[in-house]
């Protein structure tokens, strides 16, 4: 309310809401540690974890980090599960992962998911 211009009304959005650069340097460098650490969850499925990620990405973006399509793929493979090892592995020796989306290893990590779920599901009917 206090702006007399469109562009004055833009900086002061933009300083309330991503900060002056030593804040928005501050905020990226806890961002990328929070990245570095992040890992899969056993109890969590891909859509989760991916979802968990890619907003982390996504913030990281907004306060002017250049990601790489790449290097989230990258991070999403080398931080599942131990269950996801033999699926991790087929991607990586079948996909060519420097074009691989997150779009794209989303859908194979999700369709693996769901032939697990299938097979427990199978072998607990068997067991019935």
């Amino acid at each position: 309310m206090r702006a007399s211009s469109s562009k004055q009304a833009w900086e002061i959005l933009q300083e309330e809401f991503q900060g002056n650069s030593k804040i928005r340097t501050i905020k990226l460098q806890a961002l990328r540690r929070e990245l570095e650490n992040l890992k899969m969850k056993e109890t969590e499925n891909t859509k989760e974890y991916c979802s968990r990620i890619i907003t982390m990405v996504n913030q990281m973006r907004a306060y002017g980090e250049d990601i790489s399509e790449e290097k989230v793929v990258q991070k999403i493979l080398i931080s599942l599960t131990a269950s996801y090892d033999q699926v991790v592995a087929a991607i990586e020796e079948s996909k060519d992962l420097s074009s691989l989306s997150v779009t794209e290893l989303m859908s194979s990590l999700y369709a693996h998911e769901l032939r697990l779920e299938r097979r427990k599901d199978t072998t607990l009917e068997t067991t019935f």
